[in-house]
């Protein structure tokens, strides 16, 4: 899920996942099998957040 709305943010600012690797300092292998597993902490979520220019909100809601 959380790949996805990266993937989104990504077209919308005309990136590619390299640029995102390049501005998170990491390798685009290593983001790229973190995207292919959508497997992200919520520091990971913090600092791609931060370099892409949003907020990051968690919301958990009771169920109906």
């Amino acid at each position: 899920m959380f790949t996805k709305l990266i993937k989104h943010q990504l077209v919308e600012k005309d990136l590619k996942v390299s640029d995102l690797a390049r501005l998170l300092n990491t390798s685009y292998q290593n983001l790229d099998q973190k995207m292919k597993r959508d497997n992200f902490s919520e520091k990971e979520m913090s600092q791609i957040a931060d370099v892409l220019n949003l907020d990051l909100k968690i919301l958990l809601e009771n169920k109906i």
